[in-house]
């Protein structure tokens, strides 16, 4: 499986230079980045785009008026160029407060919902809660890989395959449930508790804690062959508690059934 990677970034911010930062990461120094204009979006973008990644890559800036979504599906086509290439669409998203209600309300809202039905595409979410309207000048050093795993399924397989294709070191699967995860071949942690969203809080704050790490927390997103998404209670509860959460970046890998 190959990795291209695509930020599509509405603004120059906290979280856009957290999604800079992971992008060169797992694209090992290689990406694209679109900015498609818009009434809330950064009108100065374009220099201050340059003068922060040096001019690598470009900002592929489109009309006023485009098409969000067709855009960012256009360059993803561009980036696909077979059935083993997955295409990363990494989208920062800030906040000047944690609001679930905020961020369902956003065209960034509607157009994961898009790209999760789109084949050949993975998700990564890049949050900030701030209200620093520039980059801070500030980003960790190291980045810890974690697929959450309750259930052995084709789901499951795929979002590890994933993230193993993202050629970053520090790799593990969390194992959530009571099945056997010895067999995708990476390392396993079983965090302990009795209610999951707050297993899962403790055990990404343990890895957090050190202001010099952030964690990519991959999840598997079951979608149906009519592309409908699959959203069970516990797959969204665990979704709410980590999208806001300091240093942590999430990734839905879409599994079709």
């Amino acid at each position: 499986m190959q990795n291209r990677v695509l930020v599509y970034a509405e603004a120059l911010d906290v979280a856009a230079e957290g999604a800079v930062w992971y992008a060169r990461l797992i694209g090992h120094g290689s990406f694209g980045a679109l900015h498609v204009p818009g009434p809330k979006t950064d009108s100065g973008i374009h220099a201050r785009w340059f003068d922060f990644t040096g001019g690598e890559p470009r900002l592929d800036m489109r009309r006023e008026g485009t098409d969000a979504t067709a855009a960012v599906l256009e360059e993803v086509a561009k980036l696909r160029d077979g059935d083993d290439t997955v295409v990363t669409v990494v989208l920062p998203e800030q906040f000047t407060k944690k609001s679930l209600v905020a961020a369902a309300q956003r065209a960034q809202f509607r157009l994961k919902l898009r790209l999760l039905s789109e084949p050949g595409v993975v998700v990564a979410d890049v949050t900030a809660v701030t209200s620093e309207r520039r980059p801070e000048g500030h980003v960790p050093e190291h980045l810890a890989v974690r697929v959450l795993v309750k259930h052995i399924d084709e789901a499951a397989r795929q979002a590890v395959e994933y993230a193993k294709a993202l050629g970053i070191e520090d790799i593990r699967v969390v194992n959530l449930g009571d099945e056997d995860t010895s067999g995708f071949g990476l390392e396993v942690d079983k965090p302990a508790g009795d209610k999951l969203r707050d297993t899962v809080l403790g055990y990404v704050r343990e890895l957090t804690a050190d202001p010099e790490t952030a964690v990519n927390i991959v999840l598997p997103e079951r979608v149906q062959s009519n592309m409908k998404l699959l959203r069970n209670r516990e797959g969204l509860e665990l979704k709410r508690c980590l999208l806001f959460e300091p240093h942590v970046i999430l990734s839905s890998v879409p599994h079709r059934d």
